[in-house]
């Protein structure tokens, strides 16, 4: 695997440097209704907010890989999250790859590594590949820790470029074996045995849902100190405000 670098590993460094390659005044608005600032609020938020009440709801409360993902819940306090982590290269050398993936979040933790495609809330579409290049990108580089491909404010049937609404097996079923020959690892589990665990691999959580599971944890989360609780409030209402204002 080939990540890039660069000098600022924060949420909000990687988002201005994902902006510097972009049109600036596509963010005039504040980046309203934009993917990429969605997922830096919510992100933030979650960083930054007590992890197993918080973070590790969340990650309880979304869909799918339930083993994995409840070992993922139990260690949200060693999570490592890298945001918008670069290109993830696959094929044959780091330059002339034919397979590139652009994840939005990687989370790493002793027991799991996790890849993470969000998904604006407004209208927003998987190109057809991509589940099927994600799927492939993360086993191939996560090693012995428990493979997650969590889709962030989505839910099945996903809509797929130029093929309507598919279940996620479906979409990764029907570009599969063209990635597996274009990256040509011998590493990686066959075709059939990457099908057969799909359901063990992929979650989902909407953005509705993640809303509610803060709103939850923000009214039950007490501390002894008034002033620390008020903090904990404001940061959950900040990741709220965020999905209610990029609806």
């Amino acid at each position: 695997m080939d990540v890039s670098t660069t000098a600022s590993s924060s949420i909000v460094g990687k988002l201005l440097e994902e902006i510097s390659w972009e049109k600036a005044r596509d963010y005039r608005a504040g980046g309203q209704g934009r993917e990429n600032v969605l997922t830096a609020e919510v992100l933030v938020g979650l960083d930054f907010l007590p992890r197993t009440d918080f973070l590790g709801a969340v990650v309880r409360s979304a869909h799918g890989a339930d083993v994995s993902r409840l070992v993922l819940a139990a260690e949200s306090e060693d999570v490592r999250m890298h945001f918008l982590p670069g290109d993830i290269r696959l094929g044959s050398g780091a330059r002339n790859a034919q397979v590139v993936v652009q994840p939005d979040a990687i989370f790493e933790t002793p027991n799991t590594y996790t890849l993470v495609e969000a998904k604006r809330i407004r209208y927003s579409a998987f190109q057809p590949e991509q589940l099927a290049r994600e799927y492939v990108a993360l086993m191939s580089n996560a090693g012995s820790a428990n493979p997650i491909l969590l889709l962030l404010g989505v839910a099945p049937p996903v809509r797929v470029k130029g093929a309507g609404h598919l279940e996620i097996a479906e979409t990764v079923g029907r570009f599969l074996g063209p990635v597996l020959e274009r990256v040509g690892d011998e590493a990686l589990p066959a075709e059939s045995e990457l099908m057969e665990r799909i359901p063990e691999v992929f979650c989902w959580i909407s953005w509705q849902e993640l809303d509610e599971c803060m709103s939850r944890a923000a009214n039950t989360y007490a501390v002894a100190h008034p002033s620390g609780e008020a903090a904990v409030r404001r940061i959950a209402a900040f990741v709220r405000n965020a999905i209610a204002w990029h609806a």
